[in-house]
């Protein structure tokens, strides 16, 4: 009897261990991460903690103005700028990190028709975005339940039709 209740503690605890390392991995490695690149990041953006970098939404990073002042200022920089996003219709979403003194950085972007299928707009144009966004320097860092300012991962989608911007949300 004790030997069969000895396996099953063993075996017990096996499992457990194999959860929690199955779960740390989990919470180190979430889809979507955006790791540094140096071929294509900025060297002077730095995170504060390249292990826990939140989703905008649990610690309520955000721009100041919300999505009218990202709006107002994406337009006025896009401007002069003459954006030609061919006539093609579909969805360019760019997501970043926003470390934990407001800056942003690690841009990427994915481009997706209307009806979701894989569309590809002008290298120019995405840098011409990438530019206007690179440019909001109003974030406000993401802030943890103990006040203390955490990176975060934020996206600014633009809906395109017919090779104009219709919506940044």
């Amino acid at each position: 009897m004790k030997k069969t209740i000895n396996i099953i503690l063993v075996i017990s605890f096996l499992i457990f261990l194999s959860l929690i390392i199955w779960i740390n991995y989990l919470m180190k490695h979430n889809v979507g991460d955006i790791a540094y690149d140096s071929r294509i990041d900025d060297s002077s953006f730095v995170v504060c903690n390249e292990n826990r970098i939140f989703q905008y939404y649990s610690v309520g990073s955000n721009y100041e103005g919300e999505r009218k002042a990202i709006r107002e200022k994406i337009f006025t920089e896009l401007k002069n700028k003459h954006l030609e996003l061919d006539i093609k219709t579909g969805y360019i979403t760019f997501r970043f990190v926003v470390n934990c003194k407001g800056q942003a950085g690690r841009f990427r972007f994915k481009q997706v028709g209307s009806d979701f299928s894989k569309i590809t707009f002008k290298a120019s144009e995405i840098e011409k975005l990438k530019s206007a966004i690179s440019k909001l320097n109003n974030w406000n860092a993401g802030i943890l339940s103990n006040g203390t300012p955490v990176d975060s991962y934020c996206q600014i989608n633009f809906k395109i039709e017919n090779g104009n911007i219709k919506d940044i949300f």
